[in-house]
């Protein structure tokens, strides 16, 4: 008898569409397929107040898409917290160390990219949650399906379960995780590297195919919400996660 599934982790997905395909063929000339995604989506975040980005600064490669995270006509002020001193960050951090600032100063917090660099993120997110507001918003991303990197090491790939459980031990209740995925061909040239010549063009005909794919298949024709092990979203490239500060 096949056991029934008990995990009660959902995950949100949006499938690839005409306009995003055309979008995506163009950014995949000089960025990655999950760095498409990532600002696809930090694009409609609409922050506003006092954000800190921690493991950013102002010399990073995505510095130039910040004004486009915030919302329109609002108070933003960015700082940002990091070990390396060449990002120039507002706050810069020893290893371990706390975030050198007062409790409860911000109204958002974001991390790109960086948790997996983490070898225990416990400590991290509890004094994320020191930092920010009553009600404030933890916004990060973190790699899954992606190939193991440096700077200065590389520790984890976590699923939304742990997430949840993580973020729940931590002062936090979380909101939605989203699955950063455009489909199987274009998360099999992420992680392969795409060897051989070429490359450009073979990546745009696998985004191309992924596209078709989701037309051919209903399931994944609208935008849905399923089991972290649903095979829609059960091999990302990465996950968006969004989480409020608990009273």
């Amino acid at each position: 008898m096949r056991a029934q599934s008990t995990d009660t982790t959902f995950v949100t997905f949006k499938p690839p569409t005409f306009p995003r395909l055309l979008t995506m063929l163009r950014q995949s000339a000089r960025i990655s397929v999950l760095r498409c995604l990532e600002y696809e989506r930090l694009a409609g975040l609409e922050l506003q107040g006092f954000v800190l980005d921690f493991g950013g600064g102002n010399v990073t490669n995505y510095r130039e898409q910040i004004s486009n995270w915030t919302k329109q006509g609002t108070f933003f002020r960015y700082e940002s917290a990091n070990i390396d001193p060449q990002t120039e960050p507002t706050f810069l951090l020893e290893p371990n160390a706390p975030i050198p600032c007062k409790d409860n100063r911000y109204d958002a917090a974001l991390s790109l990219n960086t948790f997996e660099h983490i070898y225990d993120v416990t400590p991290v997110l509890r004094d994320l949650n020191r930092v920010l507001k009553e009600g404030g918003k933890l916004i990060f991303i973190v790699p899954f399906i992606f190939r193991v990197h440096g700077h200065p090491s590389d520790f984890s790939r976590h699923t939304p379960a742990f997430w949840r459980q993580k973020l729940a031990e931590t002062g936090f209740e979380i909101n939605e995780v989203e699955a950063l995925h455009w489909g199987p061909f274009s998360a099999a040239c992420t992680v392969t590297g795409i060897p051989g010549p070429f490359k450009k063009t073979r990546l745009r005909v696998a985004i191309f195919k992924d596209f078709i794919l989701s037309l051919m298949k209903r399931s994944v024709s609208k935008p849905g919400r399923f089991r972290q092990d649903h095979p829609i979203v059960n091999c990302p490239l990465g996950y968006l996660v969004t989480a409020t500060k608990n009273s």
